[in-house]
């Protein structure tokens, strides 16, 4: 049996990549303005704490609409939610630790230049693929390698003198290691 094709067009999966990109720049720009600026603090937990309850809605919403009336969006809630409180129970781990991230990037946008935020941030990404290499025994292939070390070597330029390389060497490292990353995942799916 043949692999079903893949639907979505390169150009479709550019444009995604481009706004995702441009999300993160905006949201850590945005962050960076508002936790500096002379103007009375928010509270970050405060701020954590709707986005959670706005994405909550959005999931309920869709969920809602996926499932097309009212008995039977109960029922899934009742099936998923309610009925497996070991599943819930196992999501509520990661849950606090997205939390805690999330109100740390809050603290670390109050102390860091946005750049060397940004940069430092991507290092989620080599964590994400040793865990996924030592914990579910994945393979990478040589061109996700050379990503994930040219990310780490940007990161290193990054922290080692900040003061003496300018912010476009840092997002001319980060653009470029998020591509390569971007497409090994492309030519291995």
């Amino acid at each position: 049996m043949a692999a079903p094709r893949d639907n979505v067009t390169l150009l479709f999966k550019l444009y995604c990549l481009a706004v995702m990109t441009l999300m993160a720049a905006a949201y850590t720009i945005a962050l960076r303005y508002t936790r500096t600026s002379d103007k009375e603090l928010y509270f970050s937990t405060t701020a954590v704490c709707i986005t959670e309850v706005i994405k909550l809605l959005l999931s309920v919403g869709i969920l809602a609409k996926e499932t097309g009336s009212l008995g039977r969006f109960k029922a899934s809630l009742r099936e998923n939610v309610l009925g497996s409180p070991k599943e819930l129970l196992k999501l509520s781990v990661p849950s606090l630790v997205y939390a805690v991230q999330n109100n740390m990037a809050f603290l670390a946008l109050s102390n860091l230049d946005a750049a060397v935020y940004q940069v430092t941030y991507q290092l989620k990404i080599p964590c994400t693929a040793l865990c996924t290499v030592l914990m579910l025994n994945r393979t990478l292939s040589k061109l996700q390698w050379v990503s994930v070390f040219m990310l780490c070597a940007g990161v290193t330029l990054v922290q080692w003198k900040p003061a003496q390389a300018t912010k476009v060497v840092f997002l001319q490292v980060l653009v470029a290691s998020t591509l390569l990353l971007w497409l090994s995942t492309q030519t291995t799916s």
